[in-house]
């Protein structure tokens, strides 16, 4: 595979995308700009910086660590984020079952390194790092038999081509779109009441002026200029007390952390309380959905009100009660794998959707009480009880229509395709989650999700009316102005269809 790997230790292994396994991603939460949307709310109300939010920042970003761990096959992980974050390095600069965990998992490639430009994983870093994380991490790939590095290609010229082209050049271009948006999509998107929409426009224009201006067009770049403070170093997340900083942050953290998973053929594993992928309004396709509206009405007729079997009593489990090693145990199960194959099997035919569904819901409560059985119940007698649900979400230009299976069937609405864009064509999301019951605590508990497949519709006001109505006919309650839901989500890149 490698033209010339002289001086790369035995132990390495060099991989590229077509090495990776087909439910791989990438996880937004090791950013270190990562913040949910409540938290950064709090942090600008306030006028808090990242070190007065640690404790928080730090808990939140390890549950989503650990549910991208549990949820997937492979985790692809920049290679400073091992050494440079605690939530990842927490795991192995003490001795125990978490190091143990850690090194297995490492080994067995479940968590990949992504280099940038290195060869190794031990090439001296070109930037500040954890003095602690980065002694420990050269101490535990000396421990290890093998370690899976992934780079876009190990061809230098070739990997410096396709860095610039897939992940530089893909977040410039980006910015220089900005002023392109629907405002009333991004408006539905960002949560914004039409006040604002002069401001944004402009915004939107300032950031595409600057992108077209400077030379390197990059995120610290963009936050010194738009976000935080003067003379404030962006790591210390000292944001500006100005309208439209804490949007603009989302919408360019979400596109900073899609490049990487879309440059591999991945996953971007989106955590709870986060902006959607549809925000970034990707209209300029390879290709169009292979689905059509034909095909989703077809699935929605499957979802009759009691289309479900739910579990009647909830699971004491959550995220906050289990530490790495337990994932680790979780994975080696055979309702780890069972859950993996559902998954395959409802990504491959779509279409197929209850039953297939059905068998994801199963095999991954069947998962968690495995979990719970692992973690114990003395580590778990604080815990709140989980009740798994399902939500099969259909997105249109950030309208939303939820169909929520929770004992208590119905459909929930979030606003509504504008009328300027209505005649337009456009791409539905259509979304599989099993999440809690109770949705304010998305970032704590279990929960999977997913971006099933896309379908191409051609009037996106009149298909969306039609959706609904036809909701109406099969019997479920239709709630209006319902609150988006928020549960993490393993969101399919842009022209990716699973054909």
């Amino acid at each position: 595979m490698s033209p010339d790997l002289a001086g790369v230790g035995d132990r390495l292994t060099p991989i590229d995308n077509r090495d990776l396994a087909p439910i791989t991603v990438v996880a937004q939460c090791l950013d270190n700009q990562w913040v949910t949307q409540d938290l950064l709310e709090r942090m600008l109300s306030r006028r808090q910086s990242y070190r007065d939010v640690e404790r928080v920042r730090r808990h939140d970003a390890r549950a989503e660590y650990l549910r991208s761990v549990l949820n997937a096959e492979q985790v692809v992980v920049n290679r400073a984020y091992f050494f440079n974050n605690p939530v990842v390095h927490q795991d192995f600069t003490t001795e125990g079952p978490h190091r143990d965990a850690f090194r297995a998992l490492l080994d067995e490639s479940v968590l990949v390194p992504f280099l940038l430009f290195e060869r190794t994983p031990v090439a001296e870093p070109r930037f500040g790092v954890d003095s602690a994380g980065w002694s420990a991490w050269v101490r535990v790939l000396d421990e290890v038999d093998t370690v899976r590095c992934l780079r876009l290609s190990w061809d230098d010229a070739q990997n410096q081509l396709l860095t610039e082209r897939c992940i530089i050049a893909e977040f410039r271009r980006f910015l220089l779109q900005l002023p392109a948006f629907n405002l009333a999509e991004l408006q539905r998107d960002l949560r914004l009441d039409d006040d604002s929409l002069p401001l944004l426009k402009r915004r939107l224009r300032e950031v595409g002026m600057w992108a077209l201006s400077v030379e390197q067009a990059d995120r610290d770049g963009f936050y010194r200029e738009f976000l935080v403070e003067p003379d404030t170093n962006p790591a210390d997340g000292r944001f500006r007390a100005e309208p439209l900083v804490a949007e603009l942050k989302q919408l360019v953290d979400l596109r900073y952390n899609t490049a990487l998973p879309d440059a591999v053929d991945g996953f971007a594993l989106i955590p709870a309380d986060s902006l959607r992928r549809t925000a970034m309004q990707e209209y300029r396709r390879e290709r169009p959905p292979e689905r059509d509206m034909d095909d989703l009405l077809g699935l929605l007729r499957t979802l009759r009100p009691y289309a479900f079997d739910l579990v009647q009593l909830p699971l004491r489990i959550d995220l906050t009660g289990i530490g790495l090693h337990h994932v680790r145990q979780a994975r080696r199960t055979d309702e780890w794998r069972g859950y993996v194959d559902s998954l395959r099997a409802l990504l491959d035919e779509p279409l197929d959707f209850v039953t297939r569904s059905q068998q994801v819901y199963d095999r991954y409560v069947a998962l968690a009480r495995r979990l719970t059985d692992i973690v114990g119940e003395r580590r778990l007698d604080q815990v709140n009880g989980w009740e798994p649900v399902i939500r099969v979400t259909v997105e249109v230009m950030g309208s939303t229509v939820s169909i929520v299976f929770d004992g208590d069937p119905r459909v929930e609405l979030v606003g509504e395709v504008a009328t300027e864009i209505a005649a337009r064509g456009a791409t539905a999301v259509v979304r599989f989650a099993v999440v809690g019951r109770d949705q304010r605590r998305a970032g704590r508990e279990l929960g999977t999700g997913i971006d099933v497949m896309r379908v191409g519709l051609q009037r996106a006001g009149e298909d969306w009316r039609e959706l609904v109505r036809r909701l109406r006919e099969m019997g479920f309650p239709v709630f209006d102005g319902a609150e988006e839901s928020n549960e993490a989500n393993i969101d399919r890149p842009e022209g990716d269809d699973g054909e």
